[in-house]
C-alpha cells in the first residue's frame, strides 16, 4: 500500500566526519538513524531559526534542513496517506485538518529555508537565491594590468584604534596610525606592479595606463591633470549652509551626541589617511605638481576634517566644491554636454569639468555594503560624478531600485547602470588606479556606521586594510567576497546595523561584474555603448570568486595563468588548501 522510503546513511555526508563513522560502527538500523535524526534537526532548526531567520544560511542550519525537510515529507506522506484508508468519514476530516495542518508547516519551513539562503527575513519570494550564481574559481573575462588580474589586499592590525568607538573620531591622529597607513599603501603600490622602488612603480603604472589608452607606452608628462575621486557623499545631508560657511565640519552637536558617543551615528566615508599617502605618493615619487591634481567628490563637499589635513601638507592641491568657493574649495561645474549615454536608451548625464577634463583618474572609494546595491566600492562610487544633484535616477537598474533592502530587482542578465559607468571612457576606463579603502569596514548599508568585522583575520576589529588593483573587474570582485562572507547572517553587529544586515547575498548583487568581465553575460536587447560610439564596450576586466574565505585563493593562487591573483601581505593572510582543509572550510566558497 505504501512503500516506507529507503533510507542511505551515505546520505549523512554533510554530518561531521566523527559523528558518521561513529553511527557507523553502532550499525543502527538505517531507517532509525533517519527518524533520529529527522528529529533532531527539526528541533534544532525550530530553535534556532524562529528567533532569527536569517540564522538559517549558516553552515550547520543548512546541513539540517534538508535533513528535517525529508523527515517532514516523510510524515505528511505517511500519516495522511495511512489515515485516509483507515478512517471513517469522520476520520477523513480529521485526516484533512491534519495533513492541511502538516503542509502549512512545511510551507514556513520551506519559507524560513529561502529566507535563510538569502541571510534575512523580509524578502517577499520565498523563492529567490542567495549568492552569487557562479561557484568558486570559475573565471571569466580579460584580465587587465602589468599583472593581469592582480588584486593587492594589505592588512595591518597596527593602522588603527582598536579601542575607539566614536566613528567621528576616527579622523583623530591618534586613532589611525599615519606611518603604518603610509607603508599599507606604498607596499600595495610596489606589490601591484612588482617594482621595489615607488619612483619606479609609478612610472610603470603611468606606462602601462597609457599604452592601453593611447597604445602609447609613455610615463606621465608634466601639465597633464589627475583627478582623485574620493567618497564624501552625506555630506550633503550633514552640512547645512551655516556648516558650509563655518568651514565644512560637521555640526559638533552631532559629533558630541549619546548616541555619537555609543558608535551609532556616522557613516564609513573617506577619512583622510590613505588620500593623503596617494597625494604623497604622487608629489614625491610620480613628480606630479600639486596644482594637476584635483581631489574632491563632485556631487557633494569635502569635509573640513579631512580639507586641514590634506591642505595642510599640500596646500597647492585643487580642492573642488559644487557650491562654495570659500575656505580653499574651487568650484566646479557641469559640462555643458551630456558626456555619458545609459545604454538602456533612457537617460544620459553631464559630467562634472574636472571629471571630463582628467587626463587620469584615481578611484579611491570606501569598503561597504549598501542598502539598494548590495555593495558600495569604485563602480558605485561614481554616483557622484555625473552632473545632477541627486543620484536617484541611476537606482532603477540596482537590485533594490525602490526601497532599501528590497530586492525586487535581484538576479541575473539585467540592465545595471554600473556596467555603462565602468566603460565610461572618462570613469571607469579612465581610471589609472583603483583602491578601495578598507581601514574602517561599512555598516549594514551606506549609511551606517563603520563597524568591526568578524571574519578572520579581522576578528573582532576595524579591518585595518587596503586594497589595490588596475583590473576593476578583479578589486570588486575580491572586495565583494569579503564583503558577502562578512555580511551572511553569521555575525551580529551594533545596533545601528541591525537592518539589511545580508543585503550583499542577494543573488545578482555582482551582476554589473559579470558583464562588465564578459559580454556574453549582457542582457538580451541591451548593448553596452556609454560614449555612443557605435562600439560595444569590450571586456573590462576578470571576474572570479574566491575557493573559500579561510584560503581565499583564485586561479592564479593556485597555481593557474589565468583568473585573479590575489597578493596579500603579510602573504600568511591567504592560506594554503592544506591550512584550509584543516580548517574543515576548503571548497565551501564563502
Amino acid at each position: 500500500m505504501f512503500k516506507k522510503p529507503e533510507f542511505d546513511i551515505n546520505r549523512l555526508k554533510g554530518m561531521p566526519g566523527k559523528a558518521r563513522e561513529a553511527m557507523k560502527k553502532m550499525k543502527l538500523p538505517p531507517m532509525l538513524v533517519f527518524l533520529i535524526l529527522g528529529i533532531i534537526s527539526t528541533i534544532w532548526f525550530l530553535i534556532r531559526v524562529i528567533p532569527k531567520p536569517s540564522r538559517a544560511a549558516y553552515p550547520c542550519m543548512k546541513v539540517a534542513a534538508p535533513i528535517m525537510s525529508g523527515f517532514v515529507l516523510y510524515l505528511l506522506s505517511l500519516g495522511g496517506i495511512t489515515l485516509i484508508f483507515r478512517n471513517t468519514r469522520k476520520g477523513l476530516y480529521k485526516v484533512r485538518f491534519i495533513s492541511v495542518f502538516l503542509l502549512i508547516f512545511t510551507v514556513f519551513m520551506s519559507v524560513s529555508s529561502s529566507s535563510g539562503d538569502t541571510g534575512t527575513g523580509y524578502f517577499p519570494d520565498d523563492s529567490e537565491k542567495a549568492g552569487p550564481d557562479d561557484g568558486p574559481n570559475q573565471p571569466f573575462g580579460k584580465a587587465t594590468g602589468i599583472n593581469p588580474g592582480r588584486v593587492v589586499w594589505v592588512w595591518d592590525p597596527e593602522a588603527t584604534n582598536e579601542d575607539c568607538i566614536n566613528s567621528f573620531d576616527l579622523c583623530k591622529a591618534e586613532n589611525t596610525n599615519q606611518e603604518v597607513v603610509s607603508r599599507m599603501v606604498q607596499d600595495a603600490i610596489l606589490g601591484l606592479t612588482g617594482e621595489t622602488k615607488p619612483d619606479i612603480a609609478w612610472k610603470a603604472l603611468f606606462k602601462s595606463f597609457n599604452k592601453k589608452k593611447h597604445n602609447k607606452k609613455r610615463g606621465y608628462r608634466q601639465g597633464e591633470k589627475i583627478f582623485v575621486k574620493i567618497n564624501q557623499g552625506t555630506a550633503n545631508a550633514k552640512l547645512r549652509m551655516k556648516e558650509i560657511e563655518n568651514g565644512f565640519y560637521i555640526p559638533e552637536s552631532m559629533t558630541q551626541s549619546e548616541d555619537a558617543k555609543k558608535g551609532l551615528t556616522g557613516t564609513c566615508e573617506t577619512y583622510p589617511n590613505v588620500v593623503l599617502e596617494i597625494l604623497r605618493q604622487l608629489v614625491y615619487h610620480a613628480g606630479v605638481d600639486q596644482k594637476n591634481i584635483i581631489v574632491g567628490d563632485p556631487i557633494a563637499h569635502i569635509f573640513g576634517h579631512n580639507y586641514e589635513i590634506w591642505a595642510k601638507e599640500f596646500p597647492g592641491v585643487i580642492y573642488v566644491d559644487r557650491m562654495s568657493d570659500n575656505h580653499g574649495r574651487t568650484i566646479i561645474k557641469p559640462t555643458e554636454d551630456d558626456l555619458i549615454f545609459y545604454s538602456d536608451g533612457k537617460l544620459t548625464d553631464k559630467l562634472y569639468d574636472v571629471v571630463a577634463e582628467a587626463d587620469y583618474m584615481i578611484n579611491i572609494a570606501n569598503f561597504k555594503p549598501h542598502g539598494r546595491a548590495g555593495m558600495s566600492l569604485t563602480a558605485k562610487n561614481h554616483f557622484g560624478s555625473h552632473g545632477r544633484q541627486s543620484a536617484m535616477h541611476l537606482h532603477a537598474s540596482l537590485i533594490s531600485p525602490s526601497s532599501l533592502g528590497r530586492p525586487t530587482n535581484n538576479g541575473y542578465h539585467k540592465y545595471r547602470v554600473m556596467v555603462d559607468i565602468m566603460g565610461s571612457k572618462y570613469l571607469g576606463r579612465n581610471t589609472l588606479l583603483f583602491v578601495v579603502d578598507a581601514l574602517y569596514g561599512g555598516g549594514s548599508n551606506e549609511t551606517k556606521v563603520p563597524v568591526k568585522y568578524f571574519m578572520p583575520p579581522f576578528n573582532n576589529d576595524w579591518c585595518n586594510s587596503v586594497f589595490m588593483s588596475q583590473d576593476e573587474v578583479a578589486l570588486e570582485s575580491v572586495c565583494y567576497d569579503f564583503i558577502r562572507s562578512e555580511w551572511n547572517g553569521t555575525y551580529s553587529h551594533n545596533p545601528a546595523n541591525n537592518a539589511y544586515e545580508s543585503i550583499p547575498n542577494v543573488n545578482g548583487v555582482d551582476d554589473h561584474l559579470h558583464q562588465a568581465a564578459d559580454p556574453s553575460n549582457w542582457p538580451e536587447g541591451i548593448i553596452y555603448d556609454p560614449d555612443k560610439t557605435g562600439k560595444p564596450l569590450p571586456s573590462l576586466g576578470i571576474h572570479e570568486h574566491w575557493n573559500n574565505s579561510v584560503s581565499k585563493q583564485y586561479s592564479r593562487n593556485l597555481g593557474h595563468n589565468y583568473g585573479i591573483e590575489l597578493v596579500a601581505i603579510p602573504d600568511t593572510l591567504v592560506r594554503s588548501e592544506k591550512q584550509a582543509s584543516a580548517a574543515g572550510l576548503a571548497g565551501t566558497g564563502m
